[in-house]
């Protein structure tokens, strides 16, 4: 069974957001999480690393994961991306 991701155009604070990008023509992504009124980010990175650090923080914390693709990045192999 797929993991569903949920599809945000703004980083969510009650959550661990993934925003896709494009970077010397490969996927890449940065994490972003709340710390009170504030986000914290990884900076871009390989989708692989991004991916596992944010998947790793949300099943840590009990949190969910959501996703920012304006580009349309998602890949279907990932898990089912809604909304």
């Amino acid at each position: 069974m797929a993991n569903t991701f949920r599809r945000v155009h703004a980083p969510a604070a009650a959550a661990v957001t993934l925003c896709l990008a494009r970077k010397d023509g490969a996927v890449a992504a940065e994490v972003k999480l709340a710390n009170g009124r504030q986000f914290s980010t990884t900076g871009l990175l390989p989708i692989a690393e991004a991916f596992g650090i944010a998947v790793h923080i949300a099943n840590e914390g009990a949190m969910e994961m959501v996703v920012i693709d304006p580009q349309g990045l998602w890949k279907p192999s990932w898990g089912d991306l809604q909304g």
